[in-house]
């Protein structure tokens, strides 16, 4: 699924309502100035799953490496 735009003054005027489409409806959002993307947004459990897996490859390469 593609990401909702949003540019940085878009961030400031509707901080409340991308928080909730992200954390609600779980939508990422790609924060962006002048037409370039400077950070996205994601729901939690994205986030904390990204975690899960960067814990569990660097476990593999320790093991791999050893």
């Amino acid at each position: 699924m593609e990401p909702r735009t949003y540019t940085t003054i878009d961030l400031r005027k509707g901080m409340g309502e991308i928080l909730d489409r992200t954390r609600i409806a779980g939508e990422a959002a790609a924060i962006t100035r002048k037409g370039k993307a400077l950070a996205y947004l994601v729901p939690t459990e994205w986030f904390e799953h990204y975690q899960q897996l960067a814990e569990q490859a660097s476990a593999a390469d320790s093991q791999n490496a050893a």
